[in-house]
């Protein structure tokens, strides 16, 4: 298939309760795996990976119930996205890799970090709260200040491909689900460098202290202004400048803490 103007192919693996989807790119570069929101799928990345280098190898992974992936989970977790993440790792025969994810995505590409951490080169997350009270306190009555009309319809729509066949108790309990993990104790402890990406929403930037996240030498926060939470959508040009920018650095040589 076609995704921002490269050749990925498509492929699934079983698991417990169905099948798990991911696309890969094949290049000689080193390796990134990327993984999708809630309620998105592969295509959220598109216009990000139209501006990534053309030599990064790609895989995308979507979550339980997400794209090509089926069913959603019955008792979901970040844990268990990280898992299946790591399959798909091992499946392909990763050994060292680049891992970034937005919003739920952004936590799994952190647990994930924490998981395999010989094997993280670097871990990204756009938008993934690293405590379910952060978006209150960073960004208080202000999460949906940026969106435009046509970006919201965007949204509205991928929403609605996605969760087309779900059921009202599959939504509450995916919803939930980004609720229970923690990551603020690995951010603190991890010497696996990290980018934090997140959008200002046009206003006053939060203290860091309101996201969760620790200021450490090995963890990078980028902020992109007037933009919100749906930044992989909104702000593609400044995401993959983000990205390139991070890997490049840790390509150079990552000063691990």
């Amino acid at each position: 298939m076609k995704l921002g103007g490269s050749e990925f192919i498509g492929h699934t693996v079983p698991l417990d309760e169905g099948r798990l989807a991911f696309l890969c790119r094949h290049r000689p570069g080193p390796a990134l795996v990327l993984i999708p929101g809630s309620f998105n799928d592969a295509s959220e990345w598109e216009d990000v990976v139209a501006r990534l280098d053309e030599n990064l190898a790609l895989v995308i992974v979507e979550l339980r119930g997400h794209g090509g992936s089926w069913p959603p989970p019955r008792r979901g977790s970040i844990g268990q996205f990280a898992s299946d993440v790591l399959m798909v790792v091992d499946e392909l025969g990763l050994k060292r890799f680049y891992v970034g994810g937005h919003s739920i995505g952004g936590m799994v590409a952190l647990e994930v970090a924490r998981v395999r951490a010989e094997g993280v080169l670097a871990a990204i997350s756009v938008e993934g709260w690293t405590n379910h009270r952060a978006p209150r306190e960073a960004f208080p009555d202000s999460a949906n200040d940026t969106p435009s009309p046509a970006l919201r319809a965007r949204i509205a729509e991928i929403r609605g491909r996605v969760t087309a066949r779900w059921s009202a108790e599959d939504l509450q309990a995916f919803g939930k689900i980004w609720r229970m993990w923690d990551g603020y104790e690995f951010l603190c402890s991890t010497g696996t460098p990290i980018l934090e990406v997140y959008g200002d929403r046009g206003r006053e930037k939060p203290p860091l202290a309101a996201l969760y996240i620790p200021g450490r030498p090995n963890i990078t926060v980028r902020w992109i202004e007037g933009a919100s939470h749906y930044l992989p959508l909104e702000r593609p040009v400044e995401v993959a400048q983000a990205f390139m920018e991070f890997i490049g650095r840790s390509e150079r040589g990552p000063q691990r803490a």
